[in-house]
C-alpha cells in the first residue's frame, strides 16, 4: 500500500475515533508531513484522498477542517432550500458582505439587457448552515432600481422583501441555468475554499410582470457541500418509446412560472435514461 493511503487512513481512523465534528481544525501540514516522517507533498496526497471522500475540507490560508457532511435532497421533494433546512431544525442564515456600484461586464449587460458597461447595483451574500457558508451570491440590478434599493438596510431586509413591499415591484418569472465549474477566486475567498474547486454555478434572471429583467443572480455553491438525488420510477410499460439517439443529452435550463423567493433557487433537469425500461423524466430541483 503506498504510503499516502496508509496515512490517509490513520487520519481516517484518528478523526473517527476522537469524535472531532464539522468545523474542528486538523494539526497544521508540517506538523502533520514531520509526524508521519514523510514529504509535505506525500502528507497532501493522502488530505486528497480524504477530501475527495468528503471527509475533510481544506480551506485557503485558513487549514484543513472536518467537513460538514453534504446537504442531501430527493430533487423531486425540495422546494425552497433555506426553508427545508429550517425545518429540518438547520440554522440557516444570510450574511451581508457589501453593496456597490460597477460596470456591468458582458454576461450581466446581457441578462439585464443593457450595454456593456453600463452602470449596475451590485449586492453580494453569503448562505449558511449552522454557521458555515453554503452559497455565495451576488445580485445585479440595473442602475435605477439600484438607487432606489440601496437606501434600504440590505444588512437586514431580504432583497425580495425590498422590491416587493418597499418598492412596489413584483418578480413573476425567472429563467435559470446551472452548470458546474471551477471555483473562482472571489467566491472562494468568501467561502473558505481554495480556488478552482468544483463547484454549482447558478445564473437567473428574474423578471417583473411585463417581462422585464429586474435581478440577475450569479450563485456559487461548493460540489462537497451541496448533492443531488433523485428517486427515479421505470415503467416498463413504456420503456420502448424511449428514443436512444436522445439518451446522451441532457438540459438544465429552467423557467419558473411562479417568483422565486430570495433565498430559493429553481432549475429543471430533463434526461433521457441510458437504460432501455427507463421512461424520459422531466425534473424540478429549487436550490439556494
Amino acid at each position: 500500500m503506498p504510503r499516502y493511503h496508509q496515512i490517509a487512513r490513520t487520519l481516517r481512523e484518528r478523526i473517527t475515533a476522537s469524535g472531532q465534528g464539522p468545523g474542528e481544525r486538523l494539526d497544521n501540514q508540517r506538523n502533520l508531513a514531520r509526524e508521519f516522517g514523510v514529504t509535505l507533498m506525500t502528507l497532501r496526497q493522502a488530505l486528497g484522498l480524504l477530501e475527495r471522500d468528503g471527509l475533510i475540507a481544506r480551506r485557503h490560508g485558513l487549514g484543513t477542517f472536518v467537513a460538514r457532511p453534504a446537504i442531501d435532497y430527493d430533487i423531486l421533494q425540495l422546494r425552497a432550500l433555506a426553508g427545508d433546512l429550517s425545518a429540518l431544525g438547520e440554522d440557516v442564515a444570510t450574511r451581508f458582505l457589501r453593496s456597490h456600484f460597477a460596470a456591468a461586464d458582458r454576461r450581466v449587460a446581457e441578462a439585464l439587457g443593457l450595454a456593456e458597461e453600463a452602470q449596475v447595483f451590485v449586492l453580494e451574500r453569503l448562505r449558511l448552515v449552522d454557521g458555515e457558508p453554503m452559497s455565495f451570491q451576488a445580485s445585479y440590478l440595473p442602475a435605477a432600481l439600484g438607487a432606489d434599493v440601496s437606501r434600504s438596510d440590505l444588512a437586514v431586509t431580504p432583497l425580495r422583501q425590498v422590491l416587493t413591499f418597499k418598492l412596489g415591484i413584483e418578480i413573476t418569472a425567472a429563467r435559470e441555468t446551472v452548470s458546474a465549474v471551477p471555483l473562482d477566486r472571489r467566491a472562494a475567498r468568501e467561502l473558505g475554499c481554495r480556488p478552482g474547486i468544483a463547484a454549482f454555478r447558478s445564473d437567473r434572471v428574474s423578471v417583473g410582470p411585463d417581462g422585464t429583467p429586474l435581478v440577475y443572480d450569479r450563485v456559487f455553491i461548493p460540489g462537497d457541500r451541496f448533492r443531488i438525488t433523485r428517486n427515479i420510477k421505470y415503467d416498463p410499460v413504456n420503456a420502448s418509446t424511449a428514443n436512444g439517439a436522445a439518451a446522451d443529452r441532457a438540459s438544465v435550463t429552467n423557467d419558473a412560472s411562479t417568483g422565486p423567493t430570495a433565498a430559493s433557487k429553481a432549475v429543471r433537469m430533463s434526461a433521457c435514461a441510458k437504460e432501455p425500461n427507463r421512461q424520459t423524466e422531466v425534473l424540478h430541483v429549487q436550490a439556494l
